[in-house]
């Protein structure tokens, strides 16, 4: 039988508060994609970039690709992505925040989707969707 290019979403309904952190991790993911572009835009005036901000605007890149990746993954349901995106938020997110500069308003949206990514609702869902392959015994 073959794969469907795009798998599908399942057929459970979705809990209200994971759709809302699967909204919020596109916005995230675009976001970051911007941040990085306008980071470049904004250092593109002067001679030459400095490596800080070039470096910062690939990280930027990177995290927008992979939020976006994993956003359509919790979308069709993965309970990996629910982690990798868990992972994701803080690594990426902790660090804006505590600088409390101009980037503080996107890590308050990655924290709040990762808190709604892991409500009760939202863990019954992948349970139902996604369960947890049974352990073997040895």
């Amino acid at each position: 039988m073959k794969n469907p290019l795009l798998a599908r979403r399942p057929d459970e309904p979705v809990p209200g508060g994971l759709l809302i952190a699967q909204v919020l991790w596109f916005l995230a993911g675009v976001l970051f994609l911007g941040f990085g572009g306008f980071l470049i835009y904004e250092h593109s005036d002067t001679a030459s970039l400095n490596f800080g901000a070039v470096a910062l605007a690939l990280f930027f890149a990177v995290a927008g690709c992979a939020c976006a990746v994993l956003g359509y993954r919790l979308f069709i349901g993965e309970r990996s992505a629910r982690a990798n995106l868990t992972w994701l938020g803080v690594i990426t997110a902790l660090p804006l925040l505590l600088r409390f500069g101009r980037y503080s308003l996107l890590a308050a949206i990655i924290m709040f989707s990762v808190a709604l990514m892991w409500t009760p609702s939202s863990n019954r869902y992948f349970k139902i969707v996604s369960p947890k392959p049974a352990k073997t015994r040895r």
